[in-house]
């Protein structure tokens, strides 16, 4: 008759072994390096928050130093008259405070050239340059463009000549009807001491939901005609192309994958990785829904990434209840 201890034994050992697993698992192995523990709520932070120093952002300028040219993209927040109060029955102008603002970042960088979004009329326009102007920006060259919104255009502000140039298409189909481009597409020339450089401008759909459409594929419709468009002035010859604006998209959403195109592709095009003092990314804050994005983008072409300085280009310092936008700029230095 077989031992009985023989026989229990097998079954000792795997429980031994079980068990080991199990503490293993479970975190009590103390062979292996634990996780720290959560503090419990009656434990004090090591620095009192009341005490807690954080190191204000350094201003930063690329004020032109006679060799690099400096543009700046910016979403200006409706400067242009529309409904605003209470009762959004008045139509007003974009208050003179936010303007200020507005001037005033402007004028931390003193662009060669810029860019803008959600402008107005011409008259808006003029507005503008006359306020900067008041702060001794001074901008002779200039170029308003708009789509189907009959509210925001796009503009580029400019202390060099420029060119302009039509868009040859500027609408698309959707669910069987022809559509418009909200903004259209902004294109000039201009001159650097690079070569001649085509900068093109967007401001595409917002994520805003549209009532008979929806919001995502009108953008998309209109990154395929923007990619369109870039894929015509590239093969023309015009090598150095830059292409900035608020795209009201995230990175790898497949509207900006279809912009920048294929990366093996010699049209691809990049999106430049700005960043604030602090390192942030973001570009929008979105109060209502307190979500921080990045929706406003600067590409370049192959050719025109050897012009660029990277070190010295940027995500402007401006906290998120600045009054003049819901957007930051970007900045660009140019050899």
């Amino acid at each position: 008759m077989p031992s009985l201890t023989g026989f229990l034994a097998p079954q000792a050992l795997l429980r031994g072994a079980f068990c080991f697993l199990a503490c293993c698992l479970l975190g009590q192995c103390d062979s292996k390096q634990q996780t720290p523990d959560w503090q419990e709520a009656d434990q004090k932070f090591p620095v009192s928050l009341e005490t807690l120093q954080i190191p204000e952002a350094k201003p930063r300028s690329i004020i032109s130093d006679g060799n690099a040219t400096s543009f700046m993209a910016y979403n200006l927040r409706n400067y242009l008259s529309m409904p605003r109060g209470a009762n959004r029955e008045n139509i007003l102008p974009k208050p003179s405070a936010e303007i200020d603002n507005l001037v005033q970042n402007i004028k931390k960088v003193s662009p060669d050239i810029l860019g803008v979004c959600e402008i107005g009329t011409q008259a808006d326009l003029n507005d503008l340059r006359t306020r900067l102007e008041a702060v001794g920006l001074h901008y002779p060259h200039s170029y308003i463009h708009g789509g189907s919104d009959s509210y925001r255009r796009l503009a580029i502000l400019s202390n060099i000549p420029l060119t302009t140039h039509k868009p040859s298409e500027m609408t698309y189909m959707l669910e069987g009807k022809r559509h418009m481009m909200l903004r259209g597409i902004l294109d000039v020339t201009i001159e650097l001491p690079s070569g001649p450089t085509r900068f093109i401008g967007v401001h595409l759909k917002s994520k805003r939901p549209s009532k008979y459409w929806d919001q995502a594929q009108i953008r998309r419709r209109e990154a395929a005609l923007l990619r369109k468009h870039v894929d015509s002035v590239l093969a023309s010859g015009n090598a150095h192309l830059i292409l900035y604006g608020d795209f009201n998209d995230t990175k790898m959403s497949p509207t900006i994958r279809a912009i920048a195109g294929n990366q093996h592709q010699s049209n691809y095009l990049r999106s430049l990785d700005l960043k604030d003092t602090q390192g942030a990314r973001w570009t929008h804050y979105w109060s209502s829904e307190d979500v921080y994005s990045r929706f406003d983008y600067l590409f370049v072409s192959p050719s025109m990434r050897s012009h660029i300085e990277i070190e010295k280009s940027y995500i402007l310092d401006i906290p998120a209840n600045d009054q003049a936008s819901d957007h930051r700029p970007l900045v660009l230095s140019i050899r």
